[in-house]
């Protein structure tokens, strides 16, 4: 399984899990509903070509890092599920072959 590096980004005030190699950025402390929407359709879309997981590095931001990582752990159970629902239903790319 692939891992995906991301960061935890501040820009006025406001923070942000940025995944710069998928192109993902999802608000955290920030309550438009719009911008979360995207980056979990940006998930669903690369969860088609394979399965993989969210690792956040290592910052000095206090209570938004926790906020971040816990949001991370949460994020990796999900998308595990959906990818599983997703094979299932034949949405991934990902191919089986017999030997």
């Amino acid at each position: 399984m692939e891992t995906v590096s991301a960061k935890l980004l501040s820009t006025e005030d406001k923070y942000f899990i940025e995944m710069s190699e998928i192109d993902v950025s999802i608000p955290i402390s920030d309550d438009n509903a719009n911008n979360v929407k995207s980056a979990f359709n940006k998930l669903i879309q690369r969860l088609k070509q394979g399965e993989f997981s969210i690792e956040l590095e290592e910052s000095d931001a206090g209570l938004f890092y926790h906020v971040a990582n816990e949001y991370i752990v949460q994020l990796n159970v999900e998308l595990a599920e959906v990818h599983k629902e997703m094979e299932q239903y034949g949405f991934t790319a990902d191919v089986i072959v017999d030997s």
